[in-house]
């Protein structure tokens, strides 16, 4: 296994995290897991949202405290895994592995119903997530860091809002400055991440400096905390998250480049 934060396993006594949606959780999880949907949900960089994130990260502090280490695993790619994952490491908490294996592809002998999601109520005092950056601090440095924008190149040039289910007249478009790494260029054929020598190559290719400060954005923060965790394990010292992403920058005032209002 060349990359360190994933497991074909599931290593005993974990907490187990299961980051799809809580429907799909309801209906069959790994035995034992809790819902961790919250990792799907939206998040801006304001203090509200940071607060919401700040009371789920202290739960699942609170009850690691009973297990050795931690297991995140969604549907397939992992891309909420890692945003979980990505979280929990800008929290300073770094005793997690993410399921490397698709949910599809279980035995069903590992499978049951999900009983138990985690609900908590908002910190009264946000965490400090130490990968994580805000709308006003993008805006500040937009000159001074590596901005990467890791959609697919439709997104980057301003021709879809979103990959997914993309919305009639969503603003399409990207932060300006921002270079484009897509992310599906972590991926082989299966869906698995390729080896890390030839995810290096790949970032290399981009011209990214390891000792420069790198911000990663998407549309919601998944994706870009699948390549946080990858630079990282590259020899990247200062990566951060812009959790809020095109879905909170579009909303505001700030500069946009490739601007446009899409229509299907």
């Amino acid at each position: 296994m060349s990359w360190n934060f994933l497991t074909p396993e599931i290593p005993e006594d974990s907490l187990i995290l299961d980051c799809r949606s809580d429907n799909q959780y309801r209906e069959s999880t790994i035995k034992g897991a809790i819902g961790a949907s919250f990792a799907k949900k939206p998040f801006g960089s304001g203090p509200q949202s940071m607060a919401k994130l700040s009371g789920f990260i202290e739960e699942v502090r609170n009850r690691m405290q009973k297990h050795r280490g931690i297991l995140i695993f969604d549907e397939g790619q992992g891309m909420y895994a890692s945003r979980l994952g990505w979280l929990l490491h800008s929290a300073g908490i770094k005793d997690f592995l993410i399921l490397s294996r698709k949910f599809a592809e279980l035995e069903p002998s590992l499978l049951g119903g999900g009983t138990e999601t985690l609900d908590s109520p908002p910190a009264d005092k946000p965490s400090t997530f130490q990968g994580i950056c805000s709308i006003s601090h993008v805006q500040v440095n937009l000159t001074k860091v590596q901005l990467v924008d890791v959609r697919t190149p439709e997104e980057h040039e301003g021709k879809l809002p979103r990959m997914v289910s993309p919305e009639p007249g969503s603003i399409c478009g990207k932060i300006p400055g921002s270079m484009n790494f897509d992310w599906r260029r972590l991926y082989d054929a299966k869906g698995n991440l390729k080896p890390r020598p030839d995810v290096l190559s790949a970032i290399r290719s981009m011209g990214l400096i390891p000792e420069r400060p790198t911000i990663l954005y998407d549309f919601n923060g998944a994706r870009s905390s699948t390549m946080a965790l990858v630079l990282t394990r590259c020899g990247y010292k200062h990566v951060s998250v812009y959790l809020g992403s095109w879905m909170e920058w579009r909303k505001s005032s700030l500069p946009k480049q490739n601007y446009k209002v899409w229509k299907p």
